[in-house]
């Protein structure tokens, strides 16, 4: 019965993590560029193969698994939907790379391309103001009296004929060595390369979280979670009135 208990007690906990990683993506499913987590469970070995239990086992819990447990939790970089916007500072990427912004001193990556031009003529993050970089890993400027932006499928800025940036679109060898940061941005220690992702100018990529499937997913983890609760409960009883027999 408490093999039970643990068994059913670790199912409560992945389930609850679970919950947790499906309510980030559901309230981000209206975040442009937003990469959806996935929670992976795996088979937990059993105490006797995993080296963790002294003395003597039950030979007919030997075979028995082990129960479950967190594997990893993964981001799903599949590319979402690009909606167009007809803003000129909005872009969204076509292929794989991310785009570079500044955040408290640090280049970090996104797919998040809804930018704006503040008055001094900085192209900036229209979710908090944070400077979009260049290749060089330099804040782009633009002529706030200049008129109207054009950026090629290569990221050429342009202002009439007059070349004024170019945005800096790289890509990672290792996405699984990426880390959110919020913003729907990560952060890397790898070297960064040149990407051949193309820019869609006036459009954006829309998140990758799906709400009906996220919801779906979460109810049906809040349904694993319940059963079991329940099972707890039942063997906590059956625990319970097992003492109550042997003692009297």
């Amino acid at each position: 019965m408490i093999y039970g208990l643990y068994h059913s007690a670790a199912g409560m906990m992945v389930n609850e993590y679970r919950q947790d990683v499906l309510a980030n993506n559901l309230a981000n499913a209206e975040t442009v560029g937003f990469k959806p987590m996935r929670a992976v469970f795996a088979e937990r070995a059993p105490a006797s193969q995993a080296g963790e239990r002294q003395g003597p086992s039950n030979e007919l819990l030997r075979p028995l698994s082990g129960g479950l447990w967190l594997g990893a939790t993964r981001t799903d970089f599949n590319e979402g939907d690009i909606v167009r916007t007809e803003q000129p500072t909005d872009v969204a990427l076509a292929g794989s790379g991310f785009l570079m912004v500044q955040q408290d001193g640090e280049t970090l990556l996104t797919r998040n391309g809804a930018f704006v031009v503040d008055r001094d003529g900085a192209l900036l993050s229209a979710t908090d103001g944070a400077p979009v970089l260049n290749i060089a890993g330099a804040p782009i400027r633009v002529n706030p009296l200049g008129g109207e932006i054009s950026v090629s499928e290569e990221g050429t800025i342009r202002q009439g004929t007059a070349i004024v940036g170019r945005l800096g679109i790289v890509d990672v060898d290792d996405y699984n060595e990426l880390r959110q940061v919020g913003a729907a941005r990560f952060r890397t220690e790898q070297q960064t390369t040149p990407s051949l992702a193309r820019v869609r100018q006036g459009a954006l990529e829309r998140s990758g979280a799906e709400p009906i499937t996220e919801l779906t997913n979460m109810l049906e983890s809040a349904r694993a979670f319940q059963m079991n609760a329940q099972m707890v409960t039942m063997q906590d009883q059956s625990i319970g009135r097992l003492i109550n027999a042997v003692s009297t």
